[in-house]
């Protein structure tokens, strides 16, 4: 069995490695032969990434955009998971409430976005509270939706059996709705990336999103550093989905 294992584990990273490989081949022969070296090559993309990484203001700015996008993250998984609690298993509290989530989300992030640099000035607070918000929606209908799907029955049986409040929720709806919050945290972790990146564009604030625009920007444009910033955050984006709530996932499918 560990021998099948471990055949099926280098299976899976064969193929996820494959296509990684296929499109930098791409990607280099597209730059070198058809586009004359107006969009960089994989190569030169690479080369600059790692003068990056030795540069430790590169690395202080990638660090302080992590955190604040973690940190938003963070806070909207501690209020979005007992809102969307409270409208799963109460359906006029779920009448009420998810109306005016749903017009709330509706909003236009990137509009929103220089009102709080207005208000909050340029800096970490709205990065964090910007992706606070932004990552509250994926993550409440989320959960709410795996509230939602836990069969009646189950509470009828667990008051049968005299479980208080506490006990049920530990021992039947979290393990139920752990599945939905590590969903809604992927979700959410992908879909914040662009509202953190804006607000340092914007605003001009220390971080992976100033340093590409910084690129762009200057009198001499240097685009496969741009490039380099590109690529880092799509590394941090896999790295994470992989490592961290691939991790996660597989442990709460022993667990529930």
């Amino acid at each position: 069995m560990k021998i099948l294992e471990a055949i099926h584990l280098k299976r899976d990273r064969l193929l996820f490695i494959i296509p990684m490989v296929s499109i930098f081949v791409f990607w280099e022969a597209t730059s070198r032969i058809f586009l004359g070296g107006n969009v960089p090559p994989p190569s030169e993309v690479i080369a600059a990434l790692l003068s990056c990484l030795s540069e430790p203001n590169f690395l202080i700015g990638v660090l302080r955009t992590f955190l604040n996008l973690s940190t938003g993250i963070i806070l909207a998984l501690f209020t979005a998971v007992p809102v969307a609690l409270a409208t799963g298993l109460r359906e006029k509290t779920d009448t009420v409430v998810t109306p005016l989530i749903m017009l709330a989300g509706s909003l236009p992030d990137l509009a929103l976005l220089p009102l709080f640099v207005y208000f909050l000035g340029p800096g970490d607070t709205a990065a964090i509270l910007m992706s606070s918000i932004c990552a509250f929606f994926p993550i409440y209908f989320t959960v709410r939706g795996g509230v939602k799907a836990i069969p009646a029955e189950y509470f009828h049986v667990s008051r049968i059996f005299g479980r208080g409040h506490v006990d049920t929720f530990r021992k039947m709806i979290l393990p139920a709705i752990s599945p939905y919050i590590i969903s809604g945290l992927r979700i959410s972790f992908d879909f914040v990336w662009e509202i953190v990146l804006g607000i340092e564009i914007f605003a001009g604030v220390s971080g992976i999103g100033f340093f590409i625009d910084k690129m762009i920007r200057a009198d001499s444009p240097r685009i496969e550093y741009a490039f380099a910033g590109v690529m880092l955050i799509g590394c941090i984006a896999v790295a994470t989905d992989r490592l961290l709530f691939g991790l996660l996932e597989s442990k709460i499918r022993r667990w529930a």
